[in-house]
């Protein structure tokens, strides 16, 4: 087996105890509700205690089951923590002013703009007013009677948002799973608590009860619209202002909750503005922001055995997994070219939610929901069709549906497999669950360049035989969405034992610039590496490109497709074909020969075959051998132990830094260190130019430029983040790497 790959030795302590792992909420918290879930710090049951009964008790001990739902980890604990507190406290601060709760930092009232549009990014539908829940419902309720959120409940509204709201209606089919997310709320003062995944982890967010709604002030009507009124400002108030559909985003089906506006509010102060949530989305990805799961999505077309998809997936919704489906737009007819068709009343491009999947009478069917409440199925088995006789009409309680427009309908499984090319799957996780994590800034080449290993890999360390799931994910951008691109970028992975050739497995985004790719896998305890084979999309632009090199004028092909992935493409099949001429020099054409993963693997166990042998050698100059061998031994043996040693030691040197640093009195920055970024050690200024070198505080030019890059993504870099999920009860360890211009690897 190869040597493990070193861990630099000036990292972030902080950063240090999360790749190791710390990041998993205590064994035996489980997911029963949150007062279940300790608080950080606080010592747990031991897996061995689990299930066990009082003392005294005879008979078989009863092992406790664990259960799905938001995936627990320390920033679950402390986000939930937060948040009841936060509630708490402004809850009690409000009632002592005698004040209901405004939230500053989304002030739907007096801060109208912010909370609609983005930057470059408009909101389509505004409101004609600004009301609080008590006045919008005689009698509020959060959730309804008996306490429990339904899907039944949730009505689209004005926002493009059918991808959050489908996954709330998938989410809400597990029992108790919405209540968990909403963690804290003072209806009284009007101030609610929610929870949110992230690629930090769990966040909190805090809102209050301040919501859009169409239905003006009685003073802003004309003459005729008070007229309908018998001018009588009282009846329009009570009338017109009063209910559900006076919302303008979503609404709850019946005509007092108010859990699904909240929390539709509280996604949209997630990501900065409505704007955010309005320009649609992936269904799998909102899932994941409720839940903390794992989605992918695959096409109804791919599936290699219907009937084993049915017993191993579907039939497994809402116990450790959740559905939502969804097609592409149809083109439209000649002879009716101003939209796009129904398809026997289903809409393409719309999210639908998997409700359950039923066996009745050796039929397979399938209960699905429109997020919008109405509109739906109306093909075989749909609500009244001649497919429900009365001997079916007995099975609707084992479907449980009912007939009526509230957009939840039945079809039967090959049905929707012909209709719904687009199925996401979300995976939840129990409490036996861990995740190590690496994100880094990884150097877009310029561009035309060919997709290719050997830019981009991770050292994983699996503590123990366990399924695993790798998921290689891009940066969640929806909060910074107005951000126009400068490349956009996709990839596949291989899994690879360190030591071997031949990949164990490969994963890739389901479709191409998707934001994650996932493989699931068994692997052995061990040492493995994740290569990663970028590609990028932009357009290309010659004479622009390259206006800045001192070159005379020169013309350049015609270029129809701009793509660069198209063009690159087109250098690599050339390069590759005049490359077999026995006079070819390749000069400045290489780069577009792509190397097999195979030759990246070989040049990778090269060196640190090299390696190994360079430091042999600095031991043996030491003179001291013995040890050396035993050293070189434990790696080999053991590279997980080896690996943290070098963290402790790293945390070490750097808790001697620090502690130097505050006796010499000078926070300053030695030259030559750097903060640790994701795996990668950067640079930092140290202050010691001057400022007309440096642009300081008092040069607005600078400052502006400076704000104007970030708002400017000139596509040089991307964010890219490898998460293992393992079942273990320790995490694995995962390190990052990036091969720079000069061709070595940096940490």
């Amino acid at each position: 087996m190869g040597r493990r790959y070193k861990r630099p030795a000036n990292k972030d302590p902080k950063k240090t105890e999360e790749r190791k792992g710390r990041l998993i909420a205590p064994k035996g918290g489980g997911n029963k509700g949150d007062d279940d879930l300790k608080a950080p710090g606080e010592r747990s049951r031991s897996r061995s205690r689990l299930g066990r009964g009082g003392k005294g008790k005879k008979g078989k001990k009863e092992k406790k089951q664990p259960s799905v739902g938001l995936f627990v980890t320390k920033e679950l604990n402390t986000a939930i923590e937060t948040t009841k507190a936060t509630v708490e406290r402004i809850a009690k601060e409000c009632k002592a002013k005698n004040k209901r709760f405004r939230d500053t930092e989304f002030d739907l009232e007096y801060d109208e703009g912010r909370c609609l549009h983005g930057y470059g990014a408009r909101v389509g539908i505004t409101g004609k007013d600004v009301q609080r829940v008590t006045e919008i419902f005689d009698k509020p309720v959060f959730f309804p009677e008996g306490g429990a959120a339904n899907s039944a409940a949730i009505r689209q509204g004005g926002l493009g948002d059918c991808y959050f709201l489908s996954a709330l209606a998938t989410v809400s089919g597990l029992h108790g799973l919405i209540d968990k997310i909403c963690v804290a709320r003072n209806e009284e003062v009007g101030i609610y608590g929610f929870i949110f995944y992230q690629d930090r982890g769990w966040v909190s967010v805090i809102v209050d009860d301040l919501l859009f709604t169409n239905i003006p002030q009685y003073e802003s009507l004309d003459e005729d619209a008070k007229g309908i009124y018998h001018e009588d400002k009282e009846r329009f108030d009570a009338i017109a202002r009063k209910g559900g559909h006076v919302l303008t985003y979503a609404k709850a089906g019946t005509s007092d909750e108010t859990w699904v506006p909240i929390i539709e509010k509280a996604y949209a102060k997630l990501y900065g503005c409505f704007a955010h949530i309005d320009s649609g989305g992936q269904t799998r990805e909102a899932i994941e922001d409720l839940t903390g799961g794992v989605a992918m999505n695959l096409n109804s077309r791919d599936i290699l055995n219907l009937d084993r998809f049915w017993k191993d997936e579907l039939c497994k919704v809402n116990k450790d997994r959740l559905f939502a489906c969804a097609f592409y737009d149809l083109d439209a007819p000649p002879d009716a070219p101003w939209g796009a068709p129904d398809v026997q009343g289903l809409i393409g491009g719309h999210a639908y939610a998997v409700l359950r999947a039923v066996e009745v009478k050796g039929k397979r069917f399938v209960v699905l929901r429109n997020p919008w409440g109405k509109g739906e199925w109306t093909g075989p088995w749909s609500d009244g069709s001649k497919e429900w006789t009365p001997e079916w009409l007995k099975c609707l309680p084992q479907l449980k549906h009912t007939f009526g427009n509230d957009g939840q309908f039945v079809m039967e499984y090959k049905d929707f497999l012909r209709y719904f090319t687009d199925i996401d799957r979300v995976l939840l996780f129990d409490e036996t669950w861990t995740v190590a994590s690496c994100w880094l800034d990884v150097p877009t080449p310029p561009m035309p360049a060919a997709p290719a290993y050997g830019t981009l890999s991770f050292h994983v360390n699996i503590p123990k035989k366990t399924k695993t799931i790798f998921v290689l994910s891009q940066l969640n951008d929806r909060a910074f969405e107005s951000i126009e691109k400068g490349v956009k970028v996709t990839f596949e992975f291989s899994v690879v034992k360190v030591g071997e050739y031949v990949p164990l497995g490969t994963g890739a985004p389901d479709k191409p610039f998707s934001r994650s790719g996932t493989l699931e896998i068994e692997l052995e305890a061990g040492d493995y590496v994740v290569y990663v084979k970028l590609d990028q999309k932009r357009e290309v632009d010659p004479n622009k490109d390259y206006a800045d090199w001192n070159v005379g004028f020169r013309s350049y092909p015609d270029i129809v497709d701009n793509d660069s992935r198209v063009i690159s493409r087109l250098l690599t099949n050339k390069v590759k074909t005049t490359s077999i001429t026995q006079n070819w020099d390749g000069i400045g054409e290489t780069d577009y020969l792509v190397k097999s993963l195979e030759d990246v693997i070989r040049e990778d166990l090269e060196e640190m075959n090299a390696s190994d042998s360079d430091e042999e050698t600095d031991n043996e100059d030491d003179g001291d051998d013995e040890s050396s061998s035993e050293k070189g031994s434990d790696v080999e043996g053991d590279a997980s132990k080896a690996a943290s040693d070098a963290s402790d030691e790293s945390q070490k040197e750097k808790e001697g830094e620090d502690a130097k640093k505050v006796e010499e009195g000078s926070e300053e920055k030695k030259e030559g260190t750097g903060d640790v970024i994701g795996e990668i050690s950067l640079a930092v200024p140290d202050g010691s130019e001057s400022d007309s070198d440096s642009g300081g505080d008092n040069d607005p030019d600078t400052t502006a430029v400076e704000w104007c890059d970030l708002l400017e993504d000139k596509g040089e870099q991307a964010a890219l983040g490898l998460r293992v999920y393992t079942q273990t009860k320790d995490p694995a360890l995962v390190t990052g790497r990036i091969k720079s211009a000069d061709g070595n690897w940096e940490w």
